[in-house]
């Protein structure tokens, strides 16, 4: 945040603490809850006089190394400016690469999201996770595991015998990273950043229309399919959505998203 604020000062753009009478507001995350909470009255003043609210968010591709900067939502909803004037170099800029399709373990894997956040806006993440156990059973008999967000309780006490739960493991040395393989048959995620890490492993990832995996998202009719789609230009487009800190400050972000913040 301080790194964003710092750029667009430097560019002569004026910015107010805390203030609802802005052109446009700043804010970390769409998850409305702890210290995060407060933010979802900011979006919803600015959203309904159809102000711009830009928001960060921890990255998907280098969780605290890159950064998301997305307008008005951190989904496919949202705005980047990550599907023209592309560098396609980038991938390796940030050293992201796709791997060849690897699938050591059997399992279906299904990531829930946190309820809270505005990704899953009117949802119930428990019943979301138990309509995605029938819909996989109808197409494989894999074993399925139920990963839940790490923050956010899932009542799953009464899942079929062939199911079970993998709770995140916080990873050593880091602030808040959860261990997460993506050597799976397939992962079922809503709009989150699993779905993309996913696609990265070559991981088939069966996601929502709003997940910014979509484009190379697989059906959950398909899910037994070799995954096979081409993840080239996607990839590229994908690290126009994420900036390291020193980017942040250089603002290559700025540029990019500035349709979404001129009227």
């Amino acid at each position: 945040m301080s790194a964003v604020l710092d750029l667009l000062q430097s560019r002569g753009i004026q910015t107010q603490e805390n203030s609802m009478t802005a052109d446009a507001a700043v804010i970390w995350s769409v998850l409305w809850a702890g210290r995060m909470a407060p933010n979802q009255a900011v979006y919803e003043h600015y959203r309904s006089q159809n102000k711009p609210v830009i928001v960060l968010e921890i990255g998907a591709l280098y969780r605290g190394q890159t950064w998301k900067v997305a307008v008005n939502n951190i989904t496919r909803d949202g705005y980047y400016g990550h599907e023209e004037n592309l560098d396609w170099d980038r991938p390796r800029t940030l050293n992201v690469s796709q791997a060849i399709t690897f699938n050591s373990s059997p399992n279906v894997v299904i990531a829930a999201q946190h309820a809270r956040s505005l990704q899953v806006s009117g949802m119930d993440m428990t019943q979301w996770v138990l309509d995605q156990i029938k819909l996989v059973r109808q197409h494989t008999d894999r074993p399925i595991s139920i990963r839940p967000h790490p923050r956010n309780r899932l009542n799953l006490s009464q899942l079929p015998p062939d199911v079970a739960v993998e709770q995140p493991r916080p990873v050593a040395g880091t602030y808040d990273s959860f261990d997460m393989r993506f050597n799976y048959h397939a992962v079922v995620n809503y709009n989150s950043g699993p779905g993309v890490q996913a696609a990265i492993a070559g991981c088939r990832p069966i996601v929502h229309e709003s997940s910014l995996a979509a484009p190379v998202g697989m059906s959950m009719a398909n899910i037994e399919k070799s995954y096979d789609i081409n993840r080239d230009k996607w990839l590229v487009e994908i690290c126009h959505t994420e900036y390291t800190l020193t980017e942040i400050r250089t603002g290559t972000w700025l540029k990019r998203i500035e349709p979404a913040l001129i009227k």
